[in-house]
């Protein structure tokens, strides 16, 4: 059974969240920074993104998952899985970078997930 569109948004996650983890890991190895050191400000925000992200991915591409499983539309699939990576992209630059962002990021990722979750629900209970 092919998935595609969990196959899609699954995969660009995972590889934003394995950029964002070699931007904490390398600053740490040409740097000498290693655990348990005091990081400056601008690493310790990339290790935020990134344990921010390691938090809330999983969650979004199993919810994901489970609704293409259960046969929901693609076009649905397609608007949730790209406002989801949409969302850890605006919150992960926030971090970054323009630190107001972070919050705009966070509010679509919490709208998202409780759009998809939602979803879910309701076709249960509709199926």
């Amino acid at each position: 059974m092919r998935l595609p569109v969990t196959l899609l948004y699954g995969g660009l996650s995972a590889l934003l969240l394995t950029l964002l983890g070699v931007s904490v890991s390398l600053p740490r190895l040409t740097r000498k920074l290693y655990v348990g050191a005091d990081l400056p400000k601008w690493l310790h925000m990339r290790v935020r993104a990134h344990g921010n992200a390691a938090e809330w991915i999983p969650v979004g591409i199993v919810l994901l998952l489970i609704l293409e499983l259960s046969g929901t539309n693609p076009t649905l699939l397609h608007v949730f899985g790209g406002v989801f990576l949409l969302a850890r992209v605006i919150h992960a630059l926030g971090f970054l970078g323009v630190r107001r962002i972070s919050v705009i990021g966070a509010t679509i990722n919490y709208c998202v997930l409780s759009a998809m979750s939602g979803y879910a629900v309701v076709e249960h209970f509709l199926r």
